[in-house]
């Protein structure tokens, strides 16, 4: 018969048998963790120092262009202005000449509006609406203009319209010589410059090159001088300015749609 001390030993080692042993974690070495992981995660401090500078060096880069854009509206502006009024000048000065009164300009505008209510496909229809030579400026004519397809006022050959009258560009300016450039006409100020005044009307503005660009129109001059804008995103469409904003034309058959971060634009669906 077994004793009392073996029969608890048993009753012992069953109870122990049954209980649950608390397992010990394995302490990880941190150095196997960190080379399971990426390279780069392994110089965490380095990667936002250069994020930082990064950062720092795009930041000042966008403030310089911008002020470098500042700079050049400022500058087109003020050009643009000075054109204005050397422009003003010349048409009040040609009004005492040609003894244009206010009543006369008062009916030329009234029938340039008129005008642009024809519908055209040739400078014969617009010809035809105009009744009476005092309807149009010296040098004038009625044309057919071939984007909007209706008609409006428009000069004769060589001559430039602006401020509802038509303009030659000046040959010269006391010992210079005037250039001569599209859309616009070359006015003498004062010391014998040769200043250009561009079709502000149309959207055309002056260039420091001499030309006369139309930031409403022109993909290469959008919204100000030099402001290009960019190509499709995807290769597919034409680029396109309206009304000063870059726009895309997409070919029949797909839509226009902006990349994901809203900077560019690309045609979808072919």
């Amino acid at each position: 018969m077994p004793s009392i001390k073996s029969c608890l030993a048993a009753i012992a080692l069953a109870a122990l048998a049954f209980s649950p042993v608390a397992a010990t974690p394995l302490a990880a070495d941190d150095s196997l963790v960190r080379r399971a992981e990426p390279a780069f995660y392994s110089n965490e401090a380095a990667v936002e120092k250069r994020s930082a500078e990064s950062r720092k060096e795009a930041s000042i880069r966008v403030r310089k262009a911008k002020i470098a854009a500042a700079e050049k509206a400022k500058r087109t502006t003020a050009s643009v202005e000075e054109g204005a009024a050397l422009l003003k000048r010349h048409i009040e000065s040609m009004h005492a000449e040609q003894g244009v009164t206010r009543r006369d300009l008062q009916r030329r505008a009234v029938f340039a509006r008129a005008l642009r209510r024809y519908r055209c496909g040739t400078d014969r229809v617009c010809f035809n609406a105009v009744t009476s030579p005092s309807d149009l400026p010296a040098n004038g004519r009625a044309v057919c203009n071939t984007r909007t397809r209706l008609c409006s006022v428009g000069c004769q050959p060589g001559y430039v319209l602006q401020g509802a009258e038509c303009i030659a560009s000046a040959p010269t300016c006391g010992p210079n010589t005037c250039p001569t450039t599209a859309n616009g006409v070359y006015l003498c100020s004062g010391g014998n410059v040769c200043t250009l005044v561009c079709d502000s009307s149309n959207g055309y503005v002056p260039t420091a090159a001499g030309t006369c660009v139309n930031t409403r129109l022109d993909p290469d001059n959008c919204g100000a001088v030099g402001n290009a804008c960019p190509a499709s995103y995807n290769g597919i469409g034409d680029r396109a300015c309206r009304s000063g904003i870059c726009r895309l034309t997409c070919p029949f058959g797909s839509t226009l749609r902006r990349t994901q971060d809203r900077t560019g634009l690309y045609c979808y669906g072919l």
